[in-house]
C-alpha cells in the first residue's frame, strides 16, 4: 500500500495540516471563518480549541468591509499571539471570489470549506432545524480548526479567460434552450399539429416532416417566411414557393403543396391570437439567432485559448470536442495546482451513496450521488464521460461491466473516476496515442 496514503488517517490533506500545526499550542492557532452571502458576510474568529476570540460580526462587500476584516484579524492575532492564521469560507456561487482574492494578495491563504460538509457538521451538532448565519459560521470554523477544506487557487491569466468565457457560454446555452422552448410554445398555438414531438402521438398521426424540428431546414425556413396557417391555407404552392425565394430560401412545389395541405386540415386558432403570437415568434427567432451567433464566437475564442494550454492534447481524443475540453479546462484550471487525478475528482463532488457502519444495505441501491463539489467540474466531467464511452472501447467495456454488478449511480461515478485518471495521464504525458488502462489500445 502507498505510504503516502497511510501516513495520516485523512490522507495527504490531513498530513499537510498536521505538519502546519505540529508543536503549536491550540491557543496559538487562529481560525477565521466566514459565512458568505451576496451583500454582506458574517465573520467569527476563534482559536484552535474553539474558544471564541472575536464574536460574530458582519462586514459589507466594499473596501470598508475588507479593511474591517483585516483589522479584526490583526487584533485577534496580537491578543492570542497566534503563529498560524487559518481562513475558511464556503465557495458560495461567485460571491466569495473577490474577497478570497484580496486575502491572497495580503499573503493570507484561504481554504474553501465544502457546503455539504458544513451541512453535515450542523447535523452532527444536533442543529438540523436551525439555520442562522451565526450557526453556519460556527460550523465552518469547527471544520476549519480540524484541518478540513481545500486551498483556494484562483484562476489567472489564460485560465481565468477560459473560465469566464465558458461560464458565459453555459449561460447562453441555457438561454438558447429557453428560447427554443418558447418558440415551440408559439408554434403550438399558431399552427396546431405542425410539430408532433411525442413518439406515441407520432405513431397515431404522422408529422409533416420526420426529421427533428431543429435540424429540418424547411421547417426552420417556414416559421420565418409564413408560419400562420390562416395565410398558408389561402396560398397556392407556386405562391408559397415564390415567398420562400423572395427571402432567398429553397422550396419545391411538392413540398409547398404538402405544407399548404397541412394548413388546410388544421383546426385554425383564433386569428388575433395567431397574429400576436406570430409577432412574438419573430422576436424570439431574432433573439435566438443573436444568442447562437454569440455562442459561435465564444466557442471560437475558447478553442483559440485552449490551443495555448496543455489541455489541447485532449482535443485529439476520440469522443471529446473542443468545447468539452474547454469546459473541463475552465473547471479544473491550471494543472500545476494538482499533483494527481484524485484531487481533481474530489473537487467534482462525485461520490456514490455510502453505506452506514460498513453494512451493505441493498448494495447501495436507492442512495443518491452526493453533490458536494464544484458543479462546473461535475457537469463538464459527466459530459465528457457520456461521449467518451461511445468512442473508447476500454471505457465502454469498463462501464458495461460495472452496470452488471453495481447500481447505476455507482457505475457512473466509478466510470467518471476512471475517465479523469486517464485524462490526467494523457495531460501529464502530453500523449494521446495509448490508453493507459490497456496496452496497445488506441485512445
Amino acid at each position: 500500500m502507498n505510504e503516502q496514503r497511510t501516513a495520516h488517517v485523512r490522507g495527504p490533506r490531513g498530513q499537510a495540516f498536521a505538519d502546519l500545526v505540529r508543536g503549536l499550542a491550540p491557543e496559538h492557532i487562529l481560525c477565521v471563518s466566514l459565512d458568505i452571502s451576496k451583500y454582506f458576510h458574517v465573520v467569527m474568529i476563534h482559536n484552535g480549541l474553539g474558544e471564541i476570540v472575536t464574536p460574530p460580526f458582519d462586514i459589507d462587500i466594499y473596501q470598508s468591509g475588507f479593511d474591517q476584516l483585516c483589522q479584526a484579524i490583526q487584533r485577534a492575532k496580537a491578543a492570542t499571539q497566534a503563529q498560524v492564521v487559518l481562513v475558511g469560507m464556503e465557495p458560495t456561487s461567485h460571491y466569495f471570489e473577490n474577497l478570497a482574492r484580496h486575502l491572497l494578495q495580503q499573503a493570507q491563504p484561504v481554504k474553501l470549506i465544502n457546503s455539504f460538509a458544513v451541512k453535515q457538521n450542523r447535523e452532527q451538532h444536533l442543529m438540523r432545524r436551525e439555520k442562522t448565519d451565526q450557526i453556519d459560521v460556527a460550523a465552518i470554523g469547527d471544520l476549519l480548526r480540524r484541518g478540513e477544506g481545500t486551498p483556494y487557487h484562483p484562476a489567472a491569466g489564460i485560465y481565468l479567460q477560459v473560465q469566464q468565457l465558458d461560464r458565459v457560454r453555459l449561460g447562453k446555452v441555457k438561454l438558447a434552450g429557453i428560447l427554443k422552448n418558447q418558440i415551440i410554445g408559439h408554434l403550438d398555438r399558431i399552427f396546431p399539429g405542425l410539430l408532433i414531438l411525442d413518439e406515441a402521438a407520432q405513431r397515431r398521426s404522422a408529422p409533416l416532416f420526420n426529421t427533428d424540428f431543429w435540424h429540418c431546414q424547411t421547417l426552420q425556413d417556414l416559421i420565418r417566411v409564413c408560419p400562420n396557417p390562416h395565410t398558408l391555407s389561402t396560398l397556392t404552392p407556386k405562391q408559397l414557393v415564390q415567398a420562400f425565394h423572395a427571402q432567398h430560401r429553397r422550396l419545391g412545389l411538392v413540398t409547398a403543396a404538402k405544407i399548404i395541405a397541412q394548413a388546410r386540415k388544421t383546426l385554425l386558432p383564433d386569428a388575433e391570437l395567431a397574429a400576436i403570437r406570430c409577432e412574438l415568434l419573430h422576436h424570439d427567432l431574432a433573439l435566438l439567432e443573436a444568442v447562437q451567433t454569440h455562442l459561435t464566437q465564444l466557442e471560437s475564442r475558447l478553442a483559440e485559448l485552449v490551443a495555448h494550454t496543455p489541455y489541447h492534447i485532449w482535443a485529439k481524443l476520440k469522443g471529446l470536442s473542443v468545447v468539452q475540453v474547454a469546459s473541463l479546462a475552465a473547471a479544473i484550471g491550471d494543472p500545476a495546482n494538482y499533483t494527481d487525478a484524485s484531487r481533481i475528482f474530489r473537487r467534482s463532488g462525485l461520490v456514490s451513496g455510502r453505506n452506514d457502519s460498513g453494512n451493505h444495505q441493498r448494495k447501495g441501491k436507492g442512495n443518491h450521488i452526493l453533490k458536494t463539489g464544484d458543479v462546473y467540474l461535475r457537469r463538464a466531467l459527466m459530459s465528457a464521460v457520456a461521449t467518451l464511452i461511445l468512442h473508447q472501447s476500454v471505457l465502454a467495456r469498463y462501464s458495461q461491466h460495472l452496470q452488471v454488478t453495481k447500481p447505476a449511480g455507482v457505475a457512473r461515478v466509478a466510470t467518471a473516476r476512471k475517465t479523469i485518471g486517464i485524462l490526467w495521464a494523457v495531460l501529464r504525458d502530453q500523449s494521446s496515442n495509448t490508453l493507459i488502462t490497456g496496452k496497445g489500445v488506441v485512445m
